[in-house]
């Protein structure tokens, strides 16, 4: 049944499956680019009857091999013709739509379940990190001015780029929701003197950012805790929150906005940045919140808008940055090959190949699948920034 479907399929190029039996079946038109061997007859069921999470699983147990061509190559194939799998496959269809109808129970981010999940993802070993990451461990997407600037050079010009649009003085309070490891807090206070609260609810990464304020001598002006933001009481004239909304959960972006609305003093400006889809609301990937990001969401401009409004909130600039999480992603994924051997002997093997598919996935989520990332300003009074975005640039 798997091949049967895969005869729908309008590939970009061609393709050569071999199945658990030797037998050979060819797909698309032109010069064969990839060789796909499947190992058992267990594969083929599990991809006819869901490949959004079995594809993934399968490459990551060996099940799915690349004789020819490269694991990228497969997934830029594959994903740029997802909508064909989905469309010519009654049983994933349905599968796929009812777990659009049901996503809100995947992402049950209550505080301790919310605390749980991030650390799933964010209290791996650290040295992972380091291996793929930029100088100052920035893990969400970079600002490519265009495609041959370093990601070290990406990442400080897309620090820059939010304290510019958030427009912070040396007498301001701000509170950095989702911390990460700190280079977000500390750059604020470098650059513009304010003091500077970040939250974050992994103790892997509080740890680092602590010992990272200490080491560049900056302790009166940023302070890091471990906290959940719903726990937050204190006013700020400023929050900005980095990749950390996708770990909301729709089911509680409401109480979000509201709280970060709520903790803005009335000169407030809060800055989000997050990974969004372009489309219709749709659910998060099985593999990614089984294996990824567990209870995490990728929003569409729809879901953050209808709770926005709700609540009169005054959205006061949207930008969707298009491809800079793809090269983002393209330099981490040639960091994780050169340090493929590191990172196997840090878990093993098929840890190695399930932090490449996800790589990978992710980077074509953003070439082929409509992912994107928003930027978006929101100021507690509608007077409280200029009137024209120069001041973004300058």
């Amino acid at each position: 049944m798997f091949f049967f479907i895969l005869k729908k399929v309008k590939f970009k190029s061609r393709i050569i499956f071999v199945d658990y039996k030797d037998n050979i079946f060819k797909f698309g038109k032109g010069k064969a680019t990839l060789r796909i061997k499947l190992t058992n007859k267990s594969i083929e069921r599990k991809l006819f009857l869901n490949p959004g999470l079995h594809f993934g699983e399968g490459y990551m147990n060996g099940e799915i091999i690349v004789e020819e061509g490269t694991i990228e190559q497969l997934i830029d194939e594959v994903t740029s013709v997802y909508d064909d799998f989905v469309h010519n496959n009654f049983f994933y269809r349905f599968y796929e739509n009812l777990s659009s109808n049901v996503k809100v129970f995947h992402q049950l981010n209550e505080l301790v379940s919310a605390k749980r999940n991030v650390r799933h993802h964010y209290d791996l070993k650290e040295d992972l990190y380091k291996l793929f990451l930029d100088k100052d461990m920035q893990y969400s997407c970079a600002y490519f001015h265009n495609e041959n600037i370093s990601l070290e050079q990406a990442q400080i010009d897309k620090k820059n780029h939010i304290i510019n649009k958030l427009q912070i003085t040396s007498d301001m309070d701000v509170l950095d929701i989702g911390c990460g490891w700190g280079g977000m807090s500390i750059e604020i206070a470098k650059q513009t003197g304010a003091s500077v609260k970040g939250i974050t609810l992994s103790e892997n990464q509080y740890a680092t950012a602590s010992k990272r304020v200490q080491e560049e001598g900056l302790s009166e002006k940023v302070s890091f805790q471990i906290q959940d933001y719903r726990k937050e009481t204190k006013k700020y004239d400023r929050i900005v929150s980095v990749g950390m909304f996708e770990h909301v959960g729709i089911k509680y972006f409401r109480t979000f906005f509201k709280k970060t609305h709520d903790l803005l003093k009335d000169n407030g400006v809060f800055l989000l940045h997050t990974i969004g889809q372009r489309g219709i609301p749709t659910a998060t990937s099985h593999w990614i919140r089984k294996y990824i990001f567990p209870g995490g969401y990728i929003p569409s401009l729809s879901d953050i808008v209808n709770e926005t409004q709700k609540l009169d909130i005054n959205i006061t600039d949207i930008e969707i940055l298009r491809l800079h999480y793809a090269h983002t992603i393209t330099h981490w994924y040639k960091n994780i090959l050169n340090n493929k051997e590191q990172i196997i002997k840090m878990f093993d093997i098929r840890f190695y190949r399930m932090w490449e598919f996800y790589l990978l996935a992710s980077k074509y989520s953003f070439v082929n699948m409509g992912n994107v990332v928003f930027q978006i300003q929101i100021a507690k009074n509608i007077n409280n920034l200029p009137l024209t975005r120069n001041y973004m640039y300058n």
